[in-house]
Order: structure tokens, then C-alpha cells, then sequence
């Protein structure tokens, strides 16, 4: 049975008066951006998700729930989102439209799911479970939530999938060999391999193919940072594209990209609380879209 939300979408005012938000000071204003961007959100008193455009105007708050709502992921065409709630007791699984409405339950175990990823054809989506024995593998099943299947099959902690383009590949974190590597695999669980070999954690954010497939973006903990790094798709020239500050324990994470693949969305507490960011691809013209005084975090950009 459907659970459903029949209230409509609530509008906000962006930080200044509905337009797009300043740019960070010291920084170039970004370039215009396309699309949407969803997001978690606290500010107001529970994790919910909100959607705005791509340039942070048209704040609108799309779920209303006593539980946790999070990890919001665009269907491909831009007309759904697959995200995870605690509001039937365990984390599960739901589909919304995207104005809010529709919600629909997908996954009913006593494990817990996070981190769901929809398919490039819209007919699967990826996720991260605990549901066999506490061990976190990745899974998909179909986008009405049938026939899930276990991917990974690995004793040790895989986590974060993420589809190529072409949905042929899934690249995910795992920790199958001691510390968290970015590994790849077929979109069947077939030749996992691993991509970074370095001494660096990659289990503090999402990581997400551009959307021309020749580039990964992902989170590397660099020296005690939370940092957002991006590497060529099979693994090479990783580049560190953010600087947090050490002393102030700045943390990066839950990196995407926009849908022209010219901008990079993330998460930063550069500025005091964790907010939405977007930089251009080379990690320059750096700007906060959010600016509000709860947490942001898990943003996801789509059409």
C-alpha cells in the first residue's frame, strides 16, 4: 500500500529575498547553473527534503514528516526522487513525484537502507543495506522496489553506488581490503575492481560520475580533511579540488554534479553550519546556496 502526502509543496524565500545567493567572499560569482538541486535539510526541526534551483531561488519544502527524511536522488527525467525515511520504523526505501506528492514505499526489511541511485533507464535503483546479518552491501532492485538482488556479496563494508552514464557500471565504497576505496563493478555485480590506491578514507560522502562518464567525483579524507576530490573514470589523475581549514575542522562531503557536468554541488561547514555549495568543475568560483542556521546536506542535482 502507498503512503501518501496530500499537502503541496511549501515555498521559502532564498537569503536575498527569493534571488540567488551571493557569491562566497573572495570568489567570483559561479556561473549560471541549470536545473534543480534536493536536498536534507533541519531548519526546520527535523530532517526533511527541500528543492531549489540550481542557483539556490525558489526554496520549496517537499516533505512533511514527524521521521527523517534524506538522501534525495533525481529519477532521470526529473519527474521523480528516490530518497529514505525512518517514518515506518526502519530506513527504508520511498519514491515521491516531484512536487512532494505520491510517496510510495519500496523496501520492507528489518535492516536498514540509505543511499538509493536511479538507474540512467529509470527501471532500477541502486542502494546501500544492512539487511543480511548487519553486513552493508550494495543492492538493486527494480524502480518499483520488486526483485532485489545482492551485488557486492562481500564480507566488509560496501557502501555510496553510483551509475555511469551509460548504466552499464557502478563505481561504490568499500572496505573490503582495510581502509575505504572507491572500487567499480559491472551494473551486475560482475569484475569489481578497484580504483584509488592510496592511503586516504573514501567513506565520508557520495561519489557520482559526470555525466559525460569520463570523470568521478568523490570524497577523500586528506590529512584529517573531509575533502572533495575528482578523478578520471578509471581511477587517474585525482585531483583535490577543495582546501578546507584544519583548525576550524572544515568537512566536505556528498559531492554531484549539475547536469551540463560544468559544475560540482557539496556539502562544506566552511561557514559555520553544513550548507549547499556549488563550484565550477576545476574547483574554482566557489559559492553557498543556502545560508541558513540547520544543517544541508545530501543535495542531489537534476533536471
Amino acid at each position: 500500500m502507498e503512503a501518501r502526502e496530500t499537502p503541496a509543496a511549501e515555498t521559502h524565500e532564498t537569503p536575498a529575498s527569493g534571488q540567488a545567493a551571493p557569491p562566497v567572499a573572495g570568489h567570483a560569482p559561479a556561473p549560471p547553473t541549470l536545473g534543480r538541486i534536493a536536498f536534507t535539510s533541519t531548519r526546520d526541526g527535523n530532517a526533511e527534503i527541500y528543492v531549489m534551483n540550481g542557483d539556490g531561488s525558489n526554496l520549496r519544502r517537499l516533505t512533511r514528516n514527524g521521521a527523517s527524511d534524506e538522501d534525495p536522488f533525481w529519477s532521470p527525467d526529473g519527474r521523480a526522487l528516490a530518497f529514505t525515511s525512518t517514518r515506518d520504523a526502519s530506513l527504508d526505501v520511498y519514491t515521491m513525484a516531484a512536487d512532494g506528492s505520491h510517496v510510495r514505499r519500496l523496501t520492507r526489511t528489518d535492516g536498514d537502507e540509505h543511499s538509493p541511485a536511479w538507474s540512467p533507464d529509470r527501471t532500477s535503483i541502486a542502494f546501500a543495506t544492512d539487511r543480511d546479518d548487519g553486513d552493508w552491501e550494495v543492492y538493486v532492485m527494480g524502480a518499483d522496489g520488486t526483485n532485489p538482488r545482492n551485488l557486492t556479496q562481500h564480507r566488509g563494508w560496501d557502501d555510496s553506488p553510483s551509475w555511469s552514464p551509460d548504466g552499464t557500471r557502478i563505481v561504490f565504497v568499500s572496505r573490503r581490503d582495510g581502509a575505504a576505496q572507491i572500487y567499480v563493478m559491472g551494473a551486475d555485480g560482475s569484475n569489481p575492481a578497484r580504483l584509488t590506491h592510496d592511503d586516504h578514507e573514501h567513506a565520508l560522502g557520495a561519489n557520482a560520475w559526470s555525466p559525460d562518464g569520463k570523470r568521478i567525483v568523490y570524497v577523500a579524507d586528506v590529512d584529517g580533511q573531509a575533502e572533495i576530490c575528482v578523478m578520471a573514470a578509471d581511477g587517474t589523475n585525482a585531483t583535490q579540488l577543495t582546501h578546507g581549514n584544519a583548525r576550524s575542522a572544515t568537512i566536505e562531503v556528498s559531492a554531484g554534479w549539475s547536469q551540463d557536468g560544468a559544475s560540482i554541488v557539496f556539502v562544506s561547514s566552511r561557514e559555520g553550519d553544513s550548507d549547499i555549495f556549488v563550484m565550477r568543475a576545476d574547483g574554482s568560483e566557489m559559492r553557498n546556496l543556502t545560508f541558513h542556521a540547520g544543517d544541508d546536506y545530501a543535495p542531489a542535482w537534476g533536471r
